[in-house]
């Protein structure tokens, strides 16, 4: 999946550092592994000067728009210590699955906005050390935040989440937000209720990502990738989950409203056909303020 870059807005240039960051990158890209760790850190740092001090959760505010600075706090829920989002091994991890993409057949020819989607998401399961979201993975990850319910609430590095396997959306959505305006990419971090599958019929609090990216709105659930199994349901690939919006869809999300889209997983047979297994999703806006 890739985001095209041939055509603008007519109306608001969307993301305009998008273009300038990747021919920054594409120069970093053939660098030594130092020029690279002090490019992250210089990005890092550029990205950080400015940002925001604040909260995002749930219940206060709920939404975010661009990069979450290291005093941005991210709540899973008002009973368990914040995240924030400090590790530079993040940034280090998508340039490195940039290079693992260009060298991979069927991407090699690619452009580099072609390939950023994909290793973006890439990035993310690796430094995560999970693809998706999964009843084990939640149990693990509340289990996990039962050991931070400090009074005064301390802050808890995105580092501690690192190769641990049950990353769900607070930890994936802050990240992968970062990552897009790590490449210039603008983007807008929901917290909202009311999330669900409607065959399933199960509503649930949900962090995913508004993306304003050049040519229009997409909504990126950087949890729920889409998925590609075998015969047999074993994990064959996985790509970002995103999905176009018209404007008209992205007004009600800010209003608070709901949009439905559909997502498309796929089955691989024996054969090496492929049939698309697809569902509805709803994603809610954020609660208003």
């Amino acid at each position: 999946m890739s985001i095209q870059l041939e055509q603008r807005d007519a109306v608001r240039e969307r993301s305009p550092e998008y273009l300038p960051t990747l021919e920054r990158l594409e120069v970093i890209l053939n660098a030594s592994e130092e020029v690279q760790a002090g490019y992250v850190t210089e990005r890092f740092e550029e990205l950080s000067q400015g940002a925001a001090v604040g909260e995002i959760s749930h219940i206060g505010k709920s939404i975010h728009r661009g990069f979450l600075g290291p005093r941005m706090e991210v709540r899973r829920n008002l009973l368990v210590d914040p995240i924030v989002v400090d590790d530079p091994a993040l940034y280090r991890g998508f340039i490195s699955a940039v290079q693992k993409f260009r060298r991979a057949d069927g991407w090699k020819e690619r452009s580099l906005r072609e390939i950023t989607p994909a290793a973006l998401q890439w990035a993310l399961a690796d430094y995560f050390g999970n693809v998706g979201a999964a009843p084990e993975t939640e149990r693990k990850n509340r289990e996990f935040y039962l050991n931070h319910v400090a009074p005064d609430s301390q802050q808890i590095s995105i580092s501690e989440f690192k190769g641990k396997g049950y990353s769900v959306c607070t930890e994936k959505g802050a990240a992968a937000q970062n990552l897009l305006a790590f490449v210039g990419l603008e983007s807008d971090l929901i917290a909202a209720d009311g999330c669900h599958i409607p065959a399933e019929a199960q509503e649930s609090a949900h962090y995913y990502i508004l993306l304003h990216a050049p040519r229009g709105e997409m909504i990126f659930d950087p949890t729920n990738p889409k998925l590609l199994n075998d015969e047999n349901g074993h994990l064959v690939h996985f790509m970002p989950a995103m999905y176009p919006v018209t404007a008209e869809q992205v007004s009600l999300l800010l209003a608070g409203k709901s949009v439905t889209v559909v997502h498309a997983d796929g089955r691989r047979g024996a054969d090496g056909s492929v049939v698309d297994e697809r569902q509805e999703r709803v994603y809610h806006g954020p609660h208003p303020t």
